[in-house]
């Protein structure tokens, strides 16, 4: 008999680099770094314009990154998804508007979740028709961590004006 091993993990990602587009706009994301913050380099370009270049530090891993326009006003937005480190994976989004005289914040508009509510993160986070999308597994009064029993829970938000920036709001259904 042979030695039985256990299977393959993947290599944690340590780093995370994408190119996004938006019309003319260009958008580079880089995180070179690891550890449970991450330092984020954001260039964001109007055709051959550098528009801004800035850094911004992350708690967690980069799962993602999308641009989109989900207020229709013909400028772009670029939101990061992050995971927090440890079991919980809680979901974040960070995000700007590029209007052409400035880069405008995304703030979140009660993001976390009450555990009450069944909340313990494992967030799955994307942007369909104009609208960020939040799905996470609802836990029970005494779920393991890795076993919910109370189905999913789909949270859309929408984003909307305040004041010099812009919020994401929970569509209320």
């Amino acid at each position: 008999m042979g030695t039985v091993r256990p299977p393959l993990q993947p290599e944690p990602r340590t780093s995370f680099s994408q190119s996004l587009r938006f019309n003319v706009y260009t958008f580079t994301v880089d995180a070179p770094d690891s550890g449970a913050v991450r330092e984020v380099a954001i260039k964001a370009y109007r055709g051959q314009l550098l528009l801004t270049n800035f850094r911004i530090r992350i708690d967690g891993a980069i799962t993602g990154a999308e641009v989109a326009d989900l207020d229709n006003n013909r400028f772009p937005e670029l939101y990061i998804y992050s995971s927090s480190n440890g079991s919980g994976s809680f979901g974040r989004v960070y995000g700007w508007q590029f209007l052409p005289e400035r880069k405008a914040d995304v703030t979140l508009v009660n993001w976390r979740l009450p555990v009450a509510d069944g909340y313990m993160g494992h967030d799955s986070l994307w942007i369909e028709r104009g609208i960020l999308c939040r799905k996470y597994p609802v836990y029970q009064f005494g779920d393991a961590n890795a076993e919910p029993t109370g189905g999913v829970r789909m949270l859309r938000y929408r984003l909307r004006p305040v004041g010099q920036g812009f919020a994401l709001v929970e569509e209320r259904q």
